[in-house]
């Protein structure tokens, strides 16, 4: 079975029914049995004939895996591939404890029908080394189609190119802080081609955890190159200050007040600025500074609304553009990127200990595409620090001091208005794209209303 044979079996586990799963049900299951595939392939010539796949495909064929079965099945095969591989213990998974706390019978039915199906999938595929290196792509693949079944954990295509055009200095080691990195498809993406990654971020949910170890496992990633944990956990580490080259943030939604990156100790500065009041997103930047390296940079999207809201966040402002000189570029995102969350979101890119003493700033809200071109564009323009009419504006510091520290972006860049010529085929793709959207959020709506059971309801 050759890589696209492959990567489309995987890819058609997501069209499987599921009943009587929700999604987080149905995604667990899967991670779950695929990582325990890959122990089998990568365990094979050491593990136990008892305990591979094909003995369970077996009782699945014949009807005989149910609930009961299959955990006694995973419990005896949890211990002998513990021995072989002691990062690993079956038993301790989420998944593996979730069923255990699985009471009705009717869920205990559609856990079993769902398992005995994807199992017989699985013992089709064959063994082999060529199929144990194909598999961590593979399996990447798929976790990022999870992600992007939900909007509040998948990330834009143009959004992971727009962090990558940012980080096209390439470094032998390069270590990247994500706070909640959710699938880690952003933290994947920027550290794929680098000789020496470090991987480092918390989660609020420890399934994400779970997964990312997995991630690193399938890549040969030592342990001592990540470090994921929980905030409150993650808060209580002293040895990352003063060690991450990038920290990148992704959090279109906004964050809570009162939310740092840092212990208390490290932020005096963002204490003196603040009061109890203030939004969360810009010191929460404020806060990411302590962990930075020397040239360390931040890169991060959040709501647009940062950028002119007065009080103290007009202080911050001024603090980040005049006494740390840190804020580089701002970007204003095009409209159609998040139409689910009714607002307006921007991507800032700021620098510690930069020489320059300008900000690059863009209006891409009137773009109807974000793709490759534009991107190019954007980076060209920042690069030469220049002013593209229509699309940025490159502003010294006298300039927004002059504008009271306001960011808002209609005082520095004029639209031009004049007679529009209407590409046919570039709005047919738009409708298209639209149409696509719309048939994703029915398939999403029909999915959520199977795991509600609200069908029955009616």
């Amino acid at each position: 079975m050759d890589e696209k044979q492959l990567k489309y079996q995987f890819m058609t586990i997501l069209s499987e029914s599921h009943p009587g799963l929700t999604f987080d049900e149905y995604r667990d299951s899967c991670i779950f049995l695929l990582f325990y595939h890959y122990l089998c392939l990568k365990y094979g010539e050491e593990l136990e004939e008892n305990y591979k796949l094909h003995m369970m495909a077996r009782m699945a064929i014949r009807g005989k895996l149910q609930m009961d079965s299959f955990l006694n099945f995973i419990e005896n095969a949890s211990h002998f591939l513990h021995v072989l591989c002691p990062d690993y213990q079956l038993t301790e998974f989420s998944f593996y404890k979730g069923l255990l706390e699985v009471e009705t019978q009717e869920k205990q039915k559609s856990y079993a029908r769902f398992i005995r199906k994807l199992i017989k999938k699985l013992d089709t595929w064959g063994t082999g080394e060529e199929l144990l290196g194909l598999y961590p792509v593979c399996f990447e693949s798929l976790m990022i189609e999870f992600s992007n079944m939900k909007k509040e954990t998948g990330i834009p295509e143009s959004i992971l190119s727009l962090y990558e055009t940012f980080t096209q200095e390439k470094k032998e080691e390069r270590r990247i802080f994500h706070p909640e990195f959710r699938y880690g498809s952003l933290l994947r993406r920027l550290l794929s081609d680098c000789k020496e990654p470090f991987y480092c971020g918390y989660e609020t949910c420890a399934d994400y955890i779970e997964l990312m170890r997995i991630l690193c496992f399938m890549h040969e990633i030592p342990e001592d190159r990540y470090f994921f944990s929980g905030h409150r956990e993650w808060i209580r580490q002293k040895r990352f200050l003063g060690k991450m080259d990038t920290v990148c943030v992704y959090k279109p939604e906004g964050v809570e007040p009162g939310t740092f990156l840092t212990a208390e100790e490290e932020n005096t500065t963002v204490k003196n600025l603040l009061q109890v009041k203030t939004k969360g997103e810009l010191p929460y930047l404020l806060s990411a500074f302590p962990l930075l390296c020397g040239d360390g940079e931040i890169m991060a999207v959040l709501p647009s609304s940062l950028l002119y809201r007065e009080g103290r966040e007009n202080q911050i402002r001024r603090y980040l553009v005049e006494e740390m000189n840190c804020l580089d570029t701002v970007i204003l995102l095009p409209d159609f990127i998040f139409p689910s969350i009714g607002q307006q979101e921007v991507f800032l890119y700021l620098k510690k200990d930069r020489q320059e003493e300008d900000v690059m700033l863009f209006d891409c809200s009137a773009l109807e595409d974000f793709g490759e071109d534009a991107l190019e564009d954007i980076h060209r323009a920042w690069k030469d620090r220049k002013t593209v009419p229509g699309l940025c504006h490159r502003a010294d510091r006298d300039e927004i001091s002059g504008n009271g520290f306001n960011l808002n972006l209609p005082r520095y860049i004029k639209k031009t208005v004049g007679m529009e010529i209407v590409d046919i085929d570039t709005k047919r793709e738009r409708i298209e794209r639209i149409n696509q959207e719309l048939r994703e959020i029915e398939g999403r709506l029909e999915m959520y209303r199977r795991d509600l059971e609200l069908d029955a309801l009616i």
